[in-house]
C-alpha cells in the first residue's frame, strides 16, 4: 500500500513539473517561433531534442520531489528542500520568460546562473535525504549548464 501511496504522489509531482514547464512553453510560443530564426552557437541541437530534454528532466524533478517529500527526514532538512525544489522550479520557469518570451538574453544568462546555484543547492538539500532523488537531478544541472552556454551564444550573436 506505501508502495502505491508513492506512485500516485510521483505522478502528482511530475505531472505539476511538467505543467509548470508547459505553462512556460505556452506563455512564451511566439518567442520559440521568433528563436528558430535567430543564429545559433555551434552545439546548438536540432529543436525536437529540447521538448525531449526537458520533459524527461521535468518528470525527473517530480519523481526527486516525490521521494523527498516521501522519505522521513528532519523537519529543518525538509523544509530546506522544499524550498530549494520551489526556488528552483520559481528560476526555471521566469528563464523561459525572460529568454524565449522577452528576448533577453542577456539578463536570462545572468537569471540562469542563479538558477545553477538553486539547482545545486536543490541537490545539497535532497542529498541529505535521498541519494537518489540527489543524483536524479544531475542531468538537469548538465543540461542547465549546458543551456548557460547556449544562452550566451545566442545573446553574443544577437546582440
Amino acid at each position: 500500500m506505501q508502495t502505491h501511496g508513492i506512485i500516485k504522489k510521483s505522478i502528482f509531482w511530475v505531472l505539476f513539473c511538467e505543467a509548470v514547464g508547459g505553462l512556460a512553453s505556452f506563455l512564451t510560443r511566439s518567442g520559440l517561433r521568433n528563436f528558430d530564426a535567430l543564429p545559433k552557437p555551434a552545439l546548438t541541437p536540432p529543436r525536437i531534442v529540447f521538448p525531449i530534454a526537458w520533459t524527461i528532466l521535468l518528470a525527473l524533478m517530480g519523481i526527486g520531489f516525490a521521494l523527498i517529500r516521501n522519505t522521513f527526514a528532519e523537519p529543518q532538512d525538509r523544509d530546506r528542500a522544499v524550498l530549494a525544489f520551489s526556488v528552483q522550479l520559481t528560476f526555471f520557469f521566469c528563464w523561459m520568460i525572460w529568454f524565449f518570451g522577452l528576448g533577453w538574453f542577456g539578463f536570462a544568462a545572468i537569471w540562469l546562473c542563479g538558477m545553477l546555484a538553486a539547482i545545486v543547492f536543490m541537490i545539497l538539500a535532497y542529498r541529505r535525504i535521498s541519494k537518489t532523488a540527489a543524483w536524479m537531478q544531475v542531468p538537469y544541472l548538465v543540461w542547465s549548464c549546458f543551456a548557460l552556454y547556449l544562452n550566451i551564444g545566442v545573446w553574443l550573436l544577437n546582440r
